[in-house]
């Protein structure tokens, strides 16, 4: 959607190791935002976006306008949006795969990469392919992190000089949590909630989930589960992840 970092810059590298060329697309889409003030608010930095993706060796650039939206066909997303940040952005998801539909069928791409930061919404793009039967291959990329751990996001720029203190300690908390996994279960991450809740995040959730149906797991000694959380600092929402190897 704009405002591209180094995040975004691996996955044009992952690109292009398919041997295709690499398409890039930058639009703020409405449609998955519940929230208008972050609609209006979200950062916008076309001409340095423009240059990264020079440099990058990015092959073509589509720059939409609202008109992409005329006529569009509407995605109702599954389920499992519902769940993590599903439960607490309403019709979020059901935007994504709206607008990622259209585009599909504009570009008809062979191969596409999806940061695994938004672990959600990579598994509903992959579960939507699959569905529909597209020929289309999803590939995962792995995050990317500052120096102290933070999860490289757009939104970062926005975080005040002590925030950017206080972040790290999300990707930290899930360090713990995987350190202690054989100790995992709801009591344990509740005492992680309450930790990060007294470091100054307002948490919208801590899960530990299965892997494919994001439904709440603790049994960490058969599965892989996936450690996820959300919280604001102040104006700003944060998310990170961590799959967690059975034990």
């Amino acid at each position: 959607m704009g405002n591209l970092h180094e995040g975004h810059a691996s996955l044009i590298d992952i690109a292009k190791k398919t041997g295709n060329e690499v398409v890039s697309t930058i639009y703020v889409n409405s449609l998955q935002f519940n929230d208008k003030n972050d609609f209006i608010n979200y950062p916008k930095t076309l001409d340095t976006d423009i240059e990264l993706l020079g440099k990058k060796g990015c092959n073509h650039l589509i720059l939409p306008d609202s008109s992409i939206l005329d006529n569009i066909k509407s995605i109702k997303a599954p389920i499992k949006s519902m769940k993590l940040c599903g439960a607490h952005r309403p019709g979020h998801f059901d935007g994504v795969l709206t607008i990622l539909n259209r585009l599909f069928e504009i570009i008809n791409p062979h191969s596409v990469v999806f940061g695994k930061k938004d672990y959600q919404q990579f598994l509903l793009v992959k579960d939507f392919i699959d569905e529909k039967k597209l020929n289309i291959n999803i590939i995962g990329a792995n995050t990317i992190r500052n120096n102290n751990g933070l999860a490289l996001s757009s939104r970062n720029i926005l975080l005040t000089e002590k925030d950017k203190i206080i972040a790290p300690t999300l990707y930290k908390t899930l360090k713990d949590i995987e350190k202690n996994k054989a100790y995992l279960n709801s009591e344990y991450l509740k005492t992680k909630l309450d930790y990060l809740k007294s470091s100054g995040f307002k948490v919208d959730y801590l899960m530990s989930c299965d892997t494919e149906s994001l439904e709440e797991s603790y049994n960490i000694n058969n599965n892989d589960l996936l450690i996820a959380v959300a919280a604001h600092l102040g104006s700003v929402r944060l998310i990170d992840n961590l799959v967690i190897s059975k034990l």
